[in-house]
């Protein structure tokens, strides 16, 4: 039987290592836990430049100023999620679970308007890409974040869609990376047995990392997706499917809109963790144009812009705005506008 001053003896070694590890190099955890974008990359010389100390606060309200931040990992990571952290949205390239052990917590999906409270004994499996954050009342809320990669799920695909359970399906899902649905289970476990012995055992491999450590962790991971197969058969879990459509193309458009000058279709669709060929159809599903002509009529614009409000000459701003070929830039305003950029220029100073 799981004796609870153990497990919290586990969750303070764990919470240990990671404040040591944010103490000595914050910049190397950061690069670690996220992709780091351009402004995350300014924002941490910054840091380092200034050699300032407010590490945890600084980091806090930088996430929340800027862009959504995408979390990595290398491997299976599980910790107790830290309270004097400010809520903050953010996404994965990999599969979480959060366990309310003790108290209980906010739980946001897709903006700061949608919340869902998570009680004591319940959980939440979050899929790749899905925006959330977690927000905390007090010191005496303990959640447990389990962070799972793709390969830790050790089960054949087809055999997940000959079962019909919730949590078989979003494996399933989770696991088709074209697939156009993002989604999240959520469990309430009061009533069941084992699961935070389960839990125990992943936080006790994990932080002693004995031989074989990695293989335990796969075989717990199944017991516990076995569990929560069982208890669907009594209680059905909260199963929700988010059109992941709606939810990326604000995120897919300000990309494109930041970074017109040089982003490629192969570039967009690896910073949003996406194969080309579905982000694609995404857009034309959406937008109903193609990748290059949304990018095409982004640089136009731009490009009008700059014909209208500076007096650089057209051949520069054709490289502006992100293309090297002067005479490609006029073939395609031309096409677009009707004229010329000279006498789409000359028009509008007549005026």
């Amino acid at each position: 039987m799981l004796i609870e001053s153990e497990f919290f003896l586990l969750m303070d070694q764990q919470d240990m290592v990671i404040h040591k590890r944010m103490k000595e190099n914050m910049r190397q955890v950061f690069e670690e836990e996220f992709v780091m974008s351009n402004i995350c990359q300014k924002y941490m010389e910054y840091m380092m430049k200034n050699n300032t100390g407010e590490t945890t606060y600084a980091l806090d309200e930088h996430l929340k100023k800027n862009e959504i931040p995408v979390k990595k990992i290398s491997d299976f990571d599980i910790s107790r999620h830290d309270n004097s952290y400010t809520m903050y949205l953010h996404r994965h390239t990999y599969i979480e679970l959060d366990y309310v052990y003790r108290g209980s917590c906010n739980y946001y999906i897709d903006n700061e308007d949608k919340v869902i409270c998570l009680k004591e004994k319940e959980l939440c499996i979050i899929n790749q890409n899905v925006v959330h954050g977690i927000e905390t009342f007090n010191k005496e809320d303990v959640i447990i974040k389990c962070m799972i990669p793709f390969g830790y799920i050790e089960t054949e695909q087809g055999d997940l869609e000959e079962q019909e359970t919730q949590i078989n399906k979003f494996l399933s899902n989770s696991l088709n990376e074209i697939i156009t649905k993002a989604s999240y289970l959520i469990y309430h476990i009061r009533d069941y047995a084992g699961i935070d012995e389960i839990l125990y055992q992943l936080f006790y491999e994990y932080v002693n990392k004995n031989t074989g450590w990695r293989h335990s962790i796969k075989n717990y991971l199944s017991l516990f997706f076995l569990k929560l197969m069982c208890i669907e058969e009594t209680g059905n879990p909260i199963a929700v499917e988010i059109e992941e459509e709606n939810l990326n193309m604000t995120k897919i458009l300000s990309c494109i809109q930041k970074n017109y000058q040089y982003i490629t279709l192969k570039d967009l669709a690896k910073d949003m963790h996406f194969h080309e060929n579905y982000l694609s159809r995404v857009i034309k599903q959406n937008l109903q144009m193609n990748f290059r002509d949304l990018l095409s009529q982004i640089r136009l614009k731009e490009a009008e812009r700059m014909l209208v409000n500076t007096n650089l000459p057209i051949a520069r701003i054709a490289v502006q705005v992100g293309y090297q070929k002067p005479n490609f830039f006029y073939k395609l305003f031309k096409e677009q506008y009707g004229v010329t950029p000279t006498q789409y220029r000359k028009s509008v100073i007549s005026k």
